[in-house]
Order: structure tokens, then C-alpha cells, then sequence
């Protein structure tokens, strides 16, 4: 497979680019165009998605924002012209900062040219051929080939996970992470996993990480302390106080060791159970903006999908 991003001139103001993915339509397709997805890997430069909202229909809209820097935000916004799942997609685009000379067209079209490998033709055309120049010198083909980098390596991650939970993770306001998971379990067996030392340290680590240290006092006051063993051998550790402690919601306060998330957070974990199914939902506050894209952006949801797939075993 060929794993390059190539560029070409077409006519005088478009732009195509071209590149293979070892996945299927149909996954590549997810990829592009689901809102909680496409923050994972639309990055690049250390410039994280804050903002993606999309109405994948035709005539609907999307609104996609990039902090590029602790207080510069670069943000885009459009309207989707053709939907053709999973085939061909086309919008129109703006940049809240017009650097592109106007509104710019880009159709993305999959074609499957041997079993899990795509070739993905973006057709970008500008309403100039000044402006075509201009956004071909930018440097935007090392960024978008850094994007697509990330996205190759979480195509295969998606496949377990897509098919077997609806695990959630995506930012929400300017400053939280909200991931959502459902179990096939009662509330109070859910709860005991998230609150009893024996059975967090069942499912809490993983073999890349397992757990060295697992302790928790499950009371308003009670304090609790993981300590994780990376592949290196270093160790991360992740200590906290519980606020509130009832069947329905935790709250906690909580920074790692070593910080690097900018000082400590504020966890509130709640429970709700329907038709014995348990929905767990975990809102994490951070202290600031960019520490919560930081963290967005650290691939931790991949670590936490697995954490989740680990107590799904369990209950």
C-alpha cells in the first residue's frame, strides 16, 4: 500500500490529493465524517480539534475549530453539498480568517481498490488560481500527511471498538472530557467495579500498563492512588480525593504524578441504569483550556476504550 500523500495541479485552481488506507470504505468513510471520531486524528503541528460539529446530510452544516496556540484559535466552517456514503463526500468550506481567497470546494471520494485498502482522491478547488498557489507553497501537505499519519494508526483500533462497545469520548465546553460506556450490568455491580480496590485493579490496568499500586477508600474524604508501570519501566501515578460517594455519582479531585495535565482535576462519574443496562458517563473538568486539549490529544481514549473492554469482561 502505498503510504504517501501525493499532490497534483488540475486545470488552474484545483488541487488533488491522493492517498491508500489499509481499511475499508465503510470504515474510512466513519472516520471522515463521524463528529467523535475525526478530532482523534484531524490534528496536526500540536494544533488539536477542539470543535467538531458536523450534520452530515446534504445542505448540512459543520463547524470545525483548531487551537494553534494557547489563546489563537483557526477555525472553518461550511456546508456539505454531496453525500454519497461511502463514496463521495463534497462541502464547501470558509476559514474564519480567509487565507484560501473565499469559499473552497473540496470533494473527497473512497475507492476501494483491493480488499481493506482504500485510495481516498481529495479534489480541493479554489475560487482563484492565485489562491490555489498560494495554498499549495503553505506547507499544508506535511500537516495533512501528519493528520492522515495519525489516522492510519487508529483505523485498526476502530474496528474492535466500533464493533463491540459505544464508547464515547469528545470535549465538550471549553475546559471538560465527556466519555460515555454502557454495560450489560445491574448499577450496583458497575459501581463496586468503579469504587472496590480488588476489582478496579482487574480492569483499571492493561498489560502495556499494568498496575503496581491499587488503593481506594470509597467514602467522601476517602482517598484513592493507582500507580501504573509503563513499557519503560517508569511509573505514573494518579492520586485523588472523593468529594461526593453515592449509588448514583462520584465526584473526585484528582492530579497525576508526574502532572502533566496542569494541575488537578475535578472527576464526576454517574450511573444510570435502564432496562439492566448501566450507562456510565465521566465528566472531567481540567484547569485549563489547553491542558484539556493536551489531554484530548494524548490518545488517552484508546487507553480508556481498553480499560472499559477489560470491565465489560469482568461484569
Amino acid at each position: 500500500m502505498l503510504a504517501t500523500l501525493d499532490m497534483a495541479l488540475s486545470g488552474d485552481t484545483d488541487l488533488v490529493l491522493t492517498r491508500h488506507f489499509n481499511a475499508s470504505p465503510a470504515l474510512l468513510w466513519r472516520a471522515l465524517t463521524d463528529p467523535l471520531i475525526l478530532p482523534r486524528w484531524q490534528w496536526a503541528n500540536d494544533w488539536p480539534m477542539v470543535t467538531c460539529e458536523m450534520d452530515v446530510t446534504v445542505g448540512g452544516r459543520f463547524r470545525w475549530v483548531w487551537r494553534t496556540a494557547p489563546d489563537r484559535m483557526m477555525g472553518v466552517r461550511g456546508r456539505f453539498l454531496t453525500v454519497d456514503a461511502p463514496r463521495c463526500l463534497t462541502h464547501i468550506e470558509t476559514f474564519d480568517e480567509d487565507w484560501t481567497g473565499g469559499e473552497t470546494t473540496v470533494t473527497q471520494t473512497l475507492t476501494e481498490t483491493a480488499p481493506q485498502t482504500t485510495r481516498l482522491t481529495m479534489t480541493v478547488h479554489y475560487s482563484t488560481a492565485e489562491a490555489r498557489t498560494a495554498a499549495a507553497a503553505s506547507g499544508m501537505l506535511p500537516g495533512m500527511e501528519d493528520a492522515y499519519a495519525k489516522l492510519d494508526a487508529l483505523l485498526p483500533r476502530l474496528i474492535p471498538e466500533l464493533g463491540r462497545s459505544d464508547f464515547r469520548i469528545i470535549g465538550t465546553g471549553d475546559r471538560q472530557i465527556t466519555v460515555t460506556r454502557s454495560f450489560a450490568a445491574a448499577k450496583s455491580a458497575v459501581f463496586r467495579a468503579h469504587t472496590e480496590a480488588a476489582l478496579l485493579a482487574r480492569w483499571m490496568g492493561s498489560a502495556d500498563m499494568p498496575f503496581a499500586v491499587c488503593e481506594m477508600d470509597p467514602r467522601p474524604g476517602g482517598q484513592y492512588r493507582y500507580v501504573w508501570v509503563m513499557q519503560d519501566g517508569t511509573r505514573i501515578a494518579l492520586s485523588g480525593t472523593i468529594q461526593t460517594l453515592t449509588p448514583d455519582r462520584i465526584t473526585a479531585v484528582e492530579v497525576f504524578d508526574p502532572d502533566w495535565t496542569g494541575g488537578p482535576a475535578t472527576v464526576e462519574t454517574t450511573f444510570t441504569e435502564t432496562a439492566g443496562r448501566t450507562t456510565v458517563q465521566v465528566t472531567i473538568t481540567y484547569t485549563t483550556a489547553p491542558a484539556r486539549d493536551q489531554v484530548l490529544a494524548s490518545g488517552m481514549g484508546e487507553g480508556m476504550a481498553g480499560s472499559y473492554d477489560l470491565l465489560d469482561t469482568l461484569l
